[in-house]
């Protein structure tokens, strides 16, 4: 059994006067990204991965989630996250080394909500992820190559006002 846990960036500055890759968080997004985080420590301890974007933002997040869940490895960067469609999250997924039992994305929309939609394979529900917001999806794999469409159970969809 593999989990994932699908993770969008916190709450970040509106403008970007450093460009979009180098947006901040703002104070709620601090606030917001460590309550998620202390909400998945209770929810399934930490994860053996943590794959963040190479954004600011997302990589802020991960740190702080990161600390929150005593995650004591090394945060894996992955620039192919940053603007990323379906294509290129699914292979990034599938590329999880296999010993990792249960990964965590960190990153940004459109993406991450059709990434979750599709693994799910809810095809006539929505799934929203707004900031800080959280997908869990649990796969009867052996092998992340094995991760296809809609293969994916969703177990759980949290969001900073869910977990309030």
């Amino acid at each position: 059994m593999k989990t994932l846990l699908i993770l969008r960036h916190a709450k970040t500055q509106p403008d970007a006067p450093e460009g979009d890759h180098a947006r901040e968080l703002t104070e709620r997004g601090h606030r917001n990204a460590a309550a998620m985080g202390a909400y998945i420590h209770n929810l399934t301890g930490a994860p053996d991965a943590i794959i963040t974007s190479d954004a600011t933002r997302a990589r802020q997040t991960a740190e702080i989630v990161a600390t929150a869940v005593d995650f004591t490895g090394s945060l894996m960067v992955e620039p192919r996250i940053y603007a990323a469609g379906l294509a290129t999250l699914l292979a990034v997924v599938r590329g999880i080394p296999d010993e990792v039992r249960s990964a965590m994305i960190v990153g940004h929309n459109p993406g991450f909500e059709e990434l979750a939609e599709a693994l799910a394979g809810n095809h006539d529900q929505e799934i929203r992820l707004p900031t800080a917001g959280l997908a869990l999806l649990e796969f009867d794999v052996e092998r992340w190559d094995s991760v296809r469409e809609g293969t994916g159970r969703l177990r759980e969809v949290a969001t900073p006002k869910t977990i309030a």
